[in-house]
């Protein structure tokens, strides 16, 4: 099911796999699990976290049963089961299960492990998703220092830990530093991977928002219209992360004052949200929000205009 063509698939699959796995035979377990893994990588991509979440909790399941909670591929199955969880907003329970995957990643492996340090950077993003500002920057802080250590300052790992730790200080409302943390990992990425990998267009619109927090709209604007520009090209017009850009560019819009565009731009991507994640996904909840917020201001403008026309007071 190789690239867009094969997310419905993916979908319909999702309900019906786990029950392959329930039945082979221990001899046969890996290679069942596995296909369950790849289903979920794809969807994963398709933005369709409800029905990856389902399959990652029953490889999980059947993982701690088959090959015991602390066997590797057990610790990273649910390390993606968290991460799933952190992507549909249950961030608590998300921070919860990457606290356990940690204390048994540092039992197994030594603190300094990749497999320990990848553990600690997905608790401390849980934990900003939970509003936990400080405790995620001073791991994400820490990792980046045992990262830069252990592979260097341009490892892609490296530089996931630059961008999370500028996140969790944006969080802080340190955004200057932020901005300048992301502006330094946009550069590294653009050098180590090229303009149009997925890191670098991430790093781009990690960027851009920061400086869209900091009330620099049309810096912030450019940057995302230039991600959209790339996403579409790289991605396709309907992939989750060319829909997060162009939300983006609609709440730069929306600083910049260009109530309208924002509002149409909004509009249509939640069009598309609702076609492609479905009605309830949180990024289609997000979409609904932000329209609804345009729109507001769309009509406060609209209010005023018609109040300050010639003759009334």
């Amino acid at each position: 099911m190789p690239g867009r063509t094969g997310w419905p698939t993916a979908r319909l699959l999702a309900t019906h796999l786990p029950a392959h796995l329930d039945r082979n035979t221990p001899h046969n377990f890996t290679t069942a699990r596995d296909t369950l893994d790849s289903l979920a990588d794809v969807l994963d991509a398709a933005g369709a976290t409800s029905e990856e979440l389902l399959l990652l909790r029953h490889v999980t399941d059947a993982e701690s049963r088959v090959l015991g909670s602390e066997h590797p591929d057990t610790l990273a199955s649910r390390n993606n089961l968290a991460n799933a969880l952190n992507n549909l907003g249950q961030h608590q329970q998300a921070a919860d299960l990457h606290q356990q995957v940690l204390a048994d990643t540092e039992h197994i492996y030594a603190p300094d492990h990749p497999d320990t340090l990848t553990s600690r950077n997905n608790h401390a993003h849980a934990l900003n998703g939970l509003g936990q500002h400080q405790q995620a920057a001073d791991l994400h802080q820490q990792t980046l220092a045992d990262r830069e250590r252990i592979h260097g300052p341009d490892h892609p790992d490296t530089l996931n830990s630059r961008s999370n730790l500028a996140n969790a200080l944006n969080g802080l409302g340190q955004y200057q530093q932020a901005a300048d943390l992301f502006r330094r990992a946009l550069a590294d990425h653009e050098r180590v991977h090229g303009p149009d990998h997925p890191h670098t267009l991430t790093s781009r619109s990690e960027l851009a928002n920061a400086l869209n927090g900091l009330g620099q709209y049309q810096q912030a604007a450019d940057l995302h219209r230039q991600n959209v520009a790339a996403r579409e090209r790289v991605h396709g017009p309907d992939h989750p992360d060319t829909l997060n850009s162009r939300n983006n560019l609609a709440n730069a819009l929306n600083g910049l004052g260009q109530y309208q565009q924002a509002a149409d731009l909004h509009l249509r991507n939640l069009a598309d949200r609702e076609r492609v994640l479905g009605p309830d996904h949180p990024a289609t909840l997000t979409s609904r929000n932000n329209l609804a917020n345009a729109q507001a201001r769309l009509a406060e403008v609209g209010r005023r205009r018609w109040w300050q026309l010639p003759g009334r007071r």
